[in-house]
């Protein structure tokens, strides 16, 4: 009797050890995954860092023959209006040439309809 007991005691010792086996099994396997998610997170971090720096940098060190900003040159962009077509510094010309803002059509209703 004292043999069946015992024996029947150590199935359910060993149901749990294989039990316990597997969460561990488990267990392993996410914190491996949440390295490499750390891992991929540093590089993330330092990717961003690297560019604060630059932009930063960039902010710091605007070159002059850049043109200042202005404050009638601020638009306010509306979907589907075309952007002023800039022109290409590849070819130089005796003249100088000159920026042409495109303008989004109306209609002729849309036209009456601006107050005068």
């Amino acid at each position: 009797g004292q043999h069946e007991s015992c024996k029947s005691v150590l199935c359910k010792i060993q149901h749990e050890v294989v039990l316990v086996h597997d969460l561990l099994n488990t267990m392993e396997a996410e914190v491996k995954q949440q390295e490499k998610l750390k891992d991929l997170l540093k590089e993330i971090q330092k990717a961003a860092e690297k560019d604060q720096k630059e932009a930063q940098h960039l902010l710091e060190h605007i070159p002059p023959y850049l043109p200042k900003p202005t404050q009638n040159c601020i638009t306010v962009k509306h979907e589907g209006q075309p952007k002023a077509v800039e022109p290409k510094p590849a070819q130089k010309h005796s003249k100088e040439t000159k920026v042409i803002k495109e303008a989004a059509l109306i209609t002729a209703e849309e036209f009456e309809s601006v107050p005068a």
